[in-house]
C-alpha cells in the first residue's frame, strides 16, 4: 500500500515540542486530547498542501456507566486516489476516566488512526524515546474475545489472519489464554474477519 504524502519527522517533532501534552494513565504514558488536535491538525495541514481533502467521522459505538468505545474514521482523497481507515478507541472508568470516559476514547481512537493512516507507530516511538520505561498498550476486551473465540468456530478467522497479526510469535490460543492480545490485534483480526480491512 502507498503512504500518504506525510511528512513524519514533522509529527514527531510536535509530540517531542509538547512533552506536557503527554500524561500518565496508570501506568503508561498517553498523548492527551489537545495534542491528537495538534497532530490531526497537522495531517490534515499536510494533506490540503497537496491539494486533498480530508473527511472525519466521529461514532460513539459502546456506552456503559464503565466503558465507552468511540470510533473515528477518515476518507482522504489525495493524489487522484481516495482511501478511508476507522479505528476505535475505548476508556474504563476503572482506569480514573469516570466524566471523561468520551475524550479519553477518541483521544485513543485518533492515534491509532492516524498512525494507521501513516503506516507507523510514531507517537508510541516518541513516548518511549521521551519516558523509556515504555508503552503498554490496553489488553484485548472481554467482547472482543468472545467475538474472536465464535469467529474462530464459525471459521472466519484463518491461520493466516493470525500469523498476519501476532506474527507467528504466539498461537491465538495461547495468546488468549494468557490474556496477552492486544485490543488493537483483536480488533485487526476482528476487522480482517468481518472483511472490514480498507485499503489493506
Amino acid at each position: 500500500m502507498k503512504m500518504l504524502p506525510v511528512r513524519l519527522e514533522d509529527l514527531r517533532r510536535i509530540v517531542e515540542e509538547n512533552k506536557n501534552l503527554v500524561v500518565k494513565v496508570g501506568d503508561t504514558y498517553e498523548i492527551s486530547r489537545p495534542l491528537a488536535l495538534k497532530l490531526w491538525n497537522a495531517f490534515v495541514s499536510m494533506m490540503t498542501e497537496e491539494g486533498g481533502s480530508v473527511r472525519e467521522e466521529v461514532k460513539v459505538e459502546y456506552v456503559s456507566p464503565e466503558m465507552v468505545i468511540v470510533s473515528v474514521c477518515c476518507t482522504v482523497a489525495v493524489q487522484g486516489r481516495e482511501v478511508r481507515y476507522c479505528e476505535i478507541g475505548e476508556a474504563h472508568r476503572s482506569e480514573g476516566k469516570e466524566g471523561t470516559m468520551a475524550r479519553t476514547a477518541y483521544t485513543r481512537a485518533m492515534k491509532r488512526l492516524l498512525e494507521r493512516m501513516i503506516g507507523e507507530d510514531f507517537i508510541n516511538q516518541v513516548i518511549r524515546k521521551l519516558y523509556p520505561e515504555g508503552v503498554k498498550e490496553a489488553p484485548a476486551s472481554e467482547k472482543q474475545k468472545q467475538l474472536i473465540r465464535s469467529l474462530v468456530q464459525e471459521g472466519k478467522i484463518t491461520k493466516e489472519m493470525v500469523d498476519k497479526v501476532l506474527k507467528g510469535e504466539i498461537s491465538l490460543n495461547q495468546a488468549l489464554k494468557e490474556n496477552t492480545l492486544t485490543f488493537s490485534q483483536a480488533k485487526r483480526l476482528i476487522d480482517m474477519a468481518l472483511g472490514r480491512v480498507l485499503d489493506e
